[in-house]
C-alpha cells in the first residue's frame, strides 16, 4: 500500500499538482491510542493513476481500528478496496464497516461496491472468523479478474470478499 517517495515544494502544491510519497504510518501515544496523520493540507498525496482514483484512511475511534484503502474505477464501475491489518482481525467490526459502507455510498465515491481485503499471513483462526463474520454481513468471495484483466487473479497475501452498497 506505499506509493514511491519523491521530493516536492510549495509551488507545485499551489499549482495544483502532486507528487507520490510513502503513505504515513499511524503513531501511537503513550496510553497505545492510535492518532491520525498530519492533515491533509500539511502533506503531499500519491499521485492517483490507473485505476486507482482516491486514496482513504480511516480511523475507528470506537473499535480502535484503522482501515486504508483505495477507491478504484473502470468504466462505470467504482470500488472502494479496504485492507484489514492484522489488528482489525479478531476485533469489532461493526462500527467500522458501517463507516466503510456509508463512505463508499457517499456521493464524494459513489462506489457500487465495498472489497474487504483480508490478510492471509495473520492467525488462521482469526482469519477465519474474520471471513466467516464478514460473510454474515454480505460479503462473498471475489476473484479480482474484472479489475486487473487476467482469468484466474488470486492473491497469495490477500482474500478479497465483496459487497454491493
Amino acid at each position: 500500500m506505499d506509493a514511491p517517495s519523491s521530493n516536492s515544494n510549495n509551488n507545485d502544491r499551489a499549482r495544483g499538482s502532486t507528487t507520490s510519497m510513502a503513505i504515513p504510518q499511524h503513531t501511537t501515544t503513550k496510553h497505545g491510542i492510535p492518532t491520525p496523520s498530519p492533515s491533509p493540507d500539511t502533506m503531499v498525496l500519491p499521485k492517483t493513476t490507473g485505476l486507482v482514483k482516491e486514496y482513504v484512511e480511516v480511523f475507528d475511534y470506537v473499535g480502535g481500528l484503522q482501515f486504508r484503502g483505495f477507491v478504484a474505477e473502470k468504466g462505470d464501475e467504482r470500488a472502494l478496496f479496504v485492507f484489514f491489518e492484522n489488528s482489525a482481525l479478531g476485533a469489532d467490526l461493526k462500527p467500522g464497516l458501517m463507516a466503510l459502507l456509508e463512505l463508499a455510498s457517499s456521493d464524494q465515491f459513489n462506489c457500487s461496491q465495498l472489497v474487504a481485503c483480508v490478510g492471509r499471513q495473520a492467525d488462521d483462526e482469526a482469519v477465519h472468523d474474520t471471513t466467516r463474520d464478514l460473510g454474515w454481513v454480505g460479503f462473498e468471495l471475489m476473484m479480482l479478474d474484472d479489475w486487473a484483466k487476467a482469468n484466474d487473479c488470486l492473491s497469495d497475501r490477500w482474500i478479497f470478499m465483496g459487497m454491493d452498497v
